[in-house]
């Protein structure tokens, strides 16, 4: 297993970003009751254009439970759907970082298998884990619009 971990500061309060991840989450489940998010990998280079590879991937977030009580905390997991090419990720999503100024810290904290045995492994070794760190780098920055975009003016 690979280890993955990423940050982002948001602006807005430890409270206001736990609700905004709650809303986040439940705004992705559909009628089947499946929550589906597109990840994005930008590619190398081209992020000025706005180019990136997207995958659909099928994602399990919930409030974590620790000794009977709720941290800031949610366990978060998710792979593609219809593919074993892409490794299922699961780890937790942190909210820390409290401070006067009204800022915070979210961090996805994790672990991943790359597919295909050897072969995945070397991959990534290689170029993989760039790539998976790019994901976890865009997956934040698109919880930190989403949950930002809903505070109040």
């Amino acid at each position: 297993m690979t280890r993955l971990k990423e940050s982002t500061l948001l602006n807005c309060t430890a409270d206001q970003t736990q609700q905004g991840l709650e809303d986040f989450f439940n705004s992705l489940r559909k009628r089947d009751g499946v929550a589906r998010l597109r990840l994005r990998v930008p590619v190398r280079g081209a992020t000025e254009y706005g180019l990136s590879l997207d995958r659909e991937v099928v994602i399990e977030a919930r409030r974590a439970l620790h000794g009977g009580e709720v941290p800031e905390r949610f366990e978060i997991a998710w792979m593609s759907e219809g593919s074993v090419a892409f490794p299922r990720f699961e780890g937790t999503l942190g909210i820390g970082g409290k401070s006067a100024s009204g800022h915070c810290c979210i961090e996805l904290d994790g672990s991943y298998t790359p597919p295909f045995d050897g072969a995945g492994k070397i991959f990534d070794a290689t170029i993989g884990h760039q790539i998976a760190q790019a994901t976890a780098r865009e997956f934040l920055k698109d919880l930190k619009s989403a949950i930002e975009s809903r505070l109040p003016s």
